[in-house]
């Protein structure tokens, strides 16, 4: 499963890729949040079920990917290609961990929960498995050939994105 790191830009490249040019801001309560920022978060969003240790269960999903699409409407209601820029940015975390090293049970994620319980997980490995054991040194090392192999294979892709989002925001000015 890809870094944190690996999910930010996984998450920034899909969200610019939909939403286009990148100078917009995304209305959640009284702020405004640069669209740059908002999908990097979307891409990390899933993981946020660490904090209740059920680690790659329904926010790992379609049906999560559903509510974010939801909540973006509310936030957005005019805008409704920030609602699928949202929903394709947290998406890009479902795919990334699906073409990812799973070391952890339960092996892979519940991509089509509501519809179906099962777990799933890529017979192709794209990203190294991530140690948790962040403590020890070999541990570390693991990481830094992890986050390595993240910006080498995802680093490119978002640059492209940028330039092209760059390139659209000038031919339509």
């Amino acid at each position: 499963m890809p870094t944190p790191l690996g999910h930010a830009l996984g998450g920034l490249a899909v969200g610019v890729l939909v939403s286009g040019p990148t100078t917009r801001m995304l209305t959640v309560g009284r702020r405004k949040v640069p669209l740059l920022v908002a999908w990097s978060v979307c891409g990390m969003l899933p993981d946020l079920d660490f904090l209740v240790g059920a680690h790659q269960g329904v926010t790992h999903s379609l049906g999560a990917l559903l509510v974010v699409a939801l909540a973006t409407q509310i936030l957005e209601p005019r805008r409704p290609v920030l609602w699928v820029a949202a929903a394709a940015a947290y998406g890009s975390h479902l795919v990334l961990d699906w073409l990812g090293s799973d070391t952890v049970a339960p092996i892979g994620i519940m991509a089509l929960w509501p519809f179906d319980g099962g777990f799933y997980l890529s017979p192709y490995e794209w990203f190294f498995p991530v140690c948790r054991d962040y403590w020890l040194v070999a541990c570390r090392a693991d990481l830094v050939q992890a986050v390595t192999w993240e910006l080498v294979s995802l680093g490119p892709l978002v640059i492209a994105v940028l330039l092209f989002g760059r390139f659209r925001r000038g031919r339509a000015g």
